[in-house]
């Protein structure tokens, strides 16, 4: 009994985790253009939104065994984005596409049927008009 130990960890609250992923992408951003910079929030915003209704509406099933959604897959996305350089990606537009590709190579790529890609797309496209 002296070496056993309980560990409890809580998940994180939406508000930190949007505080970090959006830290973590303005101090990337610093260097673009000004209207990049200022889709910063908002990004992070509808990434949430994505990864929390992905979260609630795709269960894990016996045949959707791996719809497993975690906060590696939000980092997955980050990853993506944090891969943009200056010469590559010079406006908002093209930022955005960048983000579309990746929430769709980190979220939609793994669903197997086409409602459940349609609910992940219907998630992404409100998000791009923001």
């Amino acid at each position: 009994m002296s070496m056993f130990n309980v560990l409890n960890i809580t998940f994180p609250s939406k508000d930190s985790i949007e505080t970090i992923y959006s830290s973590l992408l303005s101090h990337h951003l610093n260097e673009f253009p000004e209207d990049i910079q200022g889709c910063v929030s908002s990004i992070t915003q509808a990434t949430l939104q994505l990864y929390f209704q992905c979260c609630e509406r795709l269960p894990r099933t016996p045949l959707k065994f791996h719809y497993i959604f975690n906060l590696r897959d939000l980092s997955r996305v980050y990853e993506g984005l944090y891969q943009s350089t200056i010469d590559c990606v010079k406006t908002k537009d093209q930022f955005l596409r960048l983000w579309r590709n990746e929430c769709h190579r980190v979220f939609a790529d793994r669903l197997i049927n086409t409602e459940d890609m349609e609910l992940v797309t219907g998630e992404i496209i409100p998000a791009l008009i923001r």
